[in-house]
């Protein structure tokens, strides 16, 4: 398991590095120079940097009260690194998969190896596995652009996604962590982190409402004596350590109520300001029950249908092989699998209702992407946990022949000699199948049918996956060409005698890089945007 926990992480590491060196080919677009236009023109006038950051926080106050309701998106998306110079753009994707990739870590630690005690190496390979299908099989199309690259749509959706991630894993080790004053801390940065959660983009900020709805509900019904808080699946501790540690986690459980209440105070604030209204009255939307009804089937069509391909379905078979054996020192009982597969289906479904009660639609692709990375990491969990129900389901049959044939060995009779080695051989099948040769050629054999047929996507279609799509455009020149033409248009933008600017139009489109562009038409509002960006009268796009 360790060399498997290596081996993906590496895998992940390295598909990262196409994608990373192609960040120093990025350029902002669209609401990169409308968000950030105030915090831009007081750098480029005073050169002072607090200072820009606190005019980007007057800027989003601006947004919020007028236009847009998601109070923590909107700053993070006012401070894009572009205001401080097209130069510092690049960091764009160190920032955006930087914070994924942190985030769903952080949660699997919090939830495998701080409350259920299961192996590290186990839990950082299903890390792994997840980002990789996360990042890398992401469809093709314009959302890889938004997800990653194009820092207004990447900060919004993106970025408080594993933000959302990281703030799980506060509230697990808030509990279960072994050093009470690190439980604190964590109760304190969750409390914290919660209320800015509530004002991340409506799609993460409604999941974790009913994340912070369900947390009370547990709350109170452990207070109230109807559920029973586990640690580490300890349901009734012997020694006076056990009591002692179970008590010191139990009374820090008494203060997870804090962060659910401030996230739910953060997306009060966020849904109920007067902004919202000034938008709503400009985009089509549709009625609460109509949008939860789209959501579903959004959650077959889109996600199920259109964007799960095979790679992600042998992953799936690879993560429950390891499962399996991850699930062998898992001592709370997992008992209700239908539940939990509904509960992550509507989850999953809930996700993409703000954008059709708001806008009617989810053709954005940066909400896509944020939608499948919300898919893959639930699917992942909704596999383990049916694996730890199968294998828990399994060793109840076991004990029970076991006790059938402890029985019948006490009556010193045939039948109980047979019974014995009835035993005997469904001992040996038990421990094949739970890491013997069986589940290590699962392994195998899923990850040489991925490679294989990875091959097989890649040779004709080298966009097939994100970092194969990286590649190819550092290598056939469109990245550079790209970057060259940005020079140009720079040239022209930052040459104060040029008051009306008309950039050449791309000779090419950098699937990972290009998002939108200013068009022929000066009164179109990202013209308008670009050109108060560098103190021109206008800008417009002229062909080639």
């Amino acid at each position: 398991m360790r060399h498997l926990a290596v081996f993906f992480t590496a895998v992940y590491v390295l598909s990262l590095i196409p994608m990373l060196a192609l960040s120093f080919y990025d350029f902002p677009s669209a609401d990169d120079f409308s968000m950030a236009l105030q915090p831009h023109l007081y750098f480029v006038e005073t050169g002072n940097f607090f200072g820009t950051v606190i005019e980007s926080l007057k800027k989003s106050w601006i947004v919020y009260s007028q236009y847009e309701g998601y109070f923590f998106s909107i700053i993070l998306t006012c401070i894009c690194p572009g205001v401080f110079g097209e130069g510092w753009y690049f960091l764009t994707p160190f920032i955006i998969l930087g914070m994924l990739t942190f985030g769903v870590f952080y949660f699997f630690d919090a939830l495998f190896v701080r409350m259920w005690k299961l192996d590290r190496d186990m839990s950082v390979t299903a890390c792994m596995v997840t980002l990789i299908l996360m990042v890398q099989c992401l469809p093709q199309g314009v959302m890889r652009a938004e997800a990653f690259y194009w820092y207004s749509g990447a900060i919004n959706y993106t970025f408080t996604f594993g933000m959302a991630f990281f703030w799980l894993g506060l509230l697990i080790r808030s509990v279960y962590d072994e050093d009470a004053k690190a439980r604190k801390r964590k109760v304190l940065w969750a409390s914290f982190w919660g209320f800015w959660m509530g004002g991340a983009n409506y799609m993460t900020a409604l999941e974790l409402a009913i994340c912070s709805v369900l947390i009370l509900f547990i709350f109170i019904m452990i207070k109230r004596g109807v559920f029973k808080f586990v640690v580490a699946g300890t349901e009734a501790p012997d020694s006076a350590r056990e009591k002692e540690r179970y008590e010191s986690k139990r009374k820090s459980f008494g203060l997870i109520w804090i962060p659910a209440v401030t996230n739910l105070v953060g997306f009060a604030c966020s849904c109920l300001t007067p902004g919202n209204l000034v938008r709503s009255a400009e985009t089509g939307h549709i009625g609460p029950v109509k949008s939860i009804l789209l959501s579903i089937h959004s959650t077959f069509d889109m996600m199920t249908n259109d964007m799960l391909r095979w790679e992600t379905l042998v992953a799936l078979v690879l993560l429950a092989a390891v499962f399996w054996k991850m699930s062998e020192s898992l001592k709370v009982r997992l008992q209700h699998p239908f539940m939990f597969a509904l509960f992550a289906f509507l989850l999953v479904s809930s996700n993409v209702v703000p954008p059709f009660f708001a806008v009617a639609n989810i053709g954005a692709g940066r909400l896509r992407a944020l939608a499948w990375m919300e898919y893959v990491l639930m699917l992942v969990l909704v596999v383990f946990y049916l694996t730890a129900w199968a294998r828990q389901r399994l060793e109840d049959v076991y004990l029970r022949a076991e006790a059938k044939r402890t029985q019948a060995v006490r009556m010193d009779d045939v039948a109980g000699t047979e019974e014995l080695k009835n035993h005997d051989t469904a001992m040996l099948n038990k421990n094949i199948a739970g890491y013997g040769i069986g589940t290590s050629m699962v392994i195998a054999v899923c990850i040489a049918f991925i490679f294989f047929g990875s091959a097989i996507m890649t040779i004709p279609n080298m966009r097939y996956y994100c970092a194969t799509s990286a590649l190819s455009d550092l290598l056939d020149g469109s990245a550079a060409t790209y970057k060259a033409e940005n020079a140009e248009r720079l040239r022209i933008l930052n040459d104060d005698s040029v008051k009306d600017a008309a950039l050449m139009e791309y000779s090419v489109h950098p699937e990972l890089l290009f998002y939108e562009d200013v068009t022929p038409d000066k009164d179109e509002w990202i013209n308008g945007a670009t050109a108060k960006y560098y103190f021109k009268d206008s800008v417009v796009l002229k062909s080639r």
